[in-house]
Parts: C-alpha cells; structure tokens; sequence
C-alpha cells in the first residue's frame, strides 16, 4: 500500500518528518509531493522545487525513516481545479490513500473514490513553515522546528538573505 502526502514545504520542518513518519507505519510507501513546485523566490514560496527536494531527501537520508521507502516527487499546480483529481491520478505513481487534513482536498478526491485520512499533526501551531520563514528573517531560534539538514541547507544558501530581499522587494508577482 502507497499513501500520499502533499505540501509546499517551505521548508520541510519536523511536523512534516512526523507526518512521513506516521504514513509508514500504515503504508508500504509515501510519495511525498513537492506542490506549486512552479513557484519560488516569493514571500509564501521562496524555496525552489530542487531545494525543497534536496531538504527533504537529506531529511529523511540522515533520519531513521528508510529512505528506499520514499518517492519525493515535485508538480506544477492545477490550474483548472475541477480536473485536480485526475492531474494527481495522471501524473504520480499509483496512490492507495491520500494524508491531508484539509477539507478542500477531501472534497476534490472524493469523486475519485480515494481514501482520505486526517492525520495527526505534531504541535501543528508550532511546525508552521510560514511563522519558521519569519523567525529566519527575524533572526529568532528556529533551528530546532526542522530537521538538521534543512537547518545545514537554509543556512548554505543564505536564506535568511533571500527572505529578507524578497521580503522588501517592490515588485513582487501576483500570480500567486
């Protein structure tokens, strides 16, 4: 059995560690998949599709989750809505269930016949990537809210520079 799980992951945190974490223990294998992956260097989504997988493969490469286990993939966003559910179908290896606790989500599978699960999210107000994108700009403790090799990554590409500048630049797209 394959289940999926779905996120912008800007950045992969713990929660998200966590999460892939409780899908094995009911599944054979996760696909982890990378959404808006078209989008990056924006306030909501600074973080390339690459980098994102890079954080979550070195995540889960230096964790006790066996890595042989996991499919990281990334997908451009949908625009057509009503078609979402078969895009995923169309697009992704086959998928037993689906781990989302989002309601919208729910409801867009539902004609698909594909199992939901809500699952149990760790702390969720505390695994938040957008309040961990502004403790980096802040300069606040965040290193302890993502796994050690988002921490290592974000601070090699000098994210706390990226937010900042993106975070003053006038010209921002409004494609999102």
């Amino acid at each position: 059995m394959r289940g999926l799980m779905m996120g912008r992951f800007q950045p992969f945190h713990l929660g998200h560690l966590d999460l892939v974490r409780q899908i094995l223990k009911e599944c054979d294998e996760v696909i982890i998949l990378i959404t808006s992956s078209q989008f990056n260097y924006l306030e909501k989504d600074p973080f390339t599709a690459g980098e994102r997988i890079e954080m979550i493969h070195n995540s889960i490469k230096d964790s006790d989750i066996d890595l042989s286990r996991c499919i990281i993939l990334a997908i451009e966003n949908q625009f057509n809505v009503a078609t979402w559910s078969a895009y995923l179908k169309s697009m992704l290896p086959h998928f037993d269930k689906v781990y989302s606790g989002n309601e919208y989500v729910k409801m867009l599978l539902a004609d698909f016949d594909i199992e939901v699960v809500k699952p149990e999210f760790l702390e969720r107000e505390k695994f938040n990537a957008t309040e961990i994108r502004f403790m980096i700009i802040s300069g606040d403790n965040w290193q302890h809210l993502v796994p050690p090799a988002v921490s290592d990554f974000i601070e090699k590409i000098n994210a706390k520079n990226r937010l900042e500048i993106i975070g003053k630049t006038d010209t921002k797209p409004t494609t999102h």
